[in-house]
């Protein structure tokens, strides 16, 4: 599985059109990926702040999610501020969720795919196993 939280900061003025655009990322991610488990959005705190919990099957999910054709048809630059993309790993028994794992690409995956891969490199914290069998 991969999963990430991702800490995002708005362009101020631009929530309503961030928040558009959000809602027909999750339709869209939902009704067409099968492979993704989690994909939500939640305001923060402090004005202008988002933050987004995505977790796909495997990283290849995470991939295709990232090169879809939908997810390529917005001017992200133009509301994004600034964007923080943290893999998080689940506590067993107080999540649902599977860990999180590098794994490897198929030999089919395009030039995108393997483009995607090289800029959003799944990570996984060495401190995570001591504490997975837990």
């Amino acid at each position: 599985m991969a999963t990430l939280l991702c800490h995002i900061e708005i362009h101020p003025g631009k929530e309503e059109a961030f928040e558009a655009v959000m809602k027909e990322m999750y339709r869209r991610t939902h009704v067409e990926e099968p492979d993704c488990v989690r994909y939500e959005y939640y305001r923060g705190a402090r004005p202008g702040t988002y933050y987004s919990l995505l977790s796909f099957a495997d990283r290849y999910a995470f991939l295709q999610h990232q090169t879809s054709d939908y997810h390529e048809g917005f001017d992200f630059a133009a509301m994004i501020r600034h964007l923080d993309m943290e893999w998080v790993d689940p506590v067993a028994g107080a999540s649902p969720l599977i860990p999180t794992e590098v794994g490897e690409l198929p030999h089919s995956a395009n030039a995108a795919i393997r483009t995607a891969a090289e800029t959003y490199q799944v990570v996984v914290q060495a401190w995570w196993q001591q504490h997975r069998s837990r």
